[in-house]
């Protein structure tokens, strides 16, 4: 799980990409009300290793490593 706080509504995107920069999963696009929120990110798919969870949303990105391991 990923904890996202927001002061206003906003359009975000959270997506997960692999070690070569490719878009690897889409855990959430769209529209979130201000407040904290809990956006599941789905590594069933992935493969072990290290991903670039980046969330971009009100003119603003961030990025989180993420380790799957099995």
């Amino acid at each position: 799980r990923l904890a996202l706080s927001l002061a206003e509504a906003a359009e975000v995107t959270v997506a997960v990409y692999d070690a070569l920069g490719r878009r690897v999963a889409l855990a959430h696009e769209g529209h979130l009300a201000p407040g904290t929120h809990a956006v599941e990110v789905a590594t069933g798919g992935l493969a072990p290793g290290t991903y670039l969870v980046r969330v971009t949303g009100a003119g603003e990105a961030t990025a989180r490593r993420l380790t799957v391991a099995r």
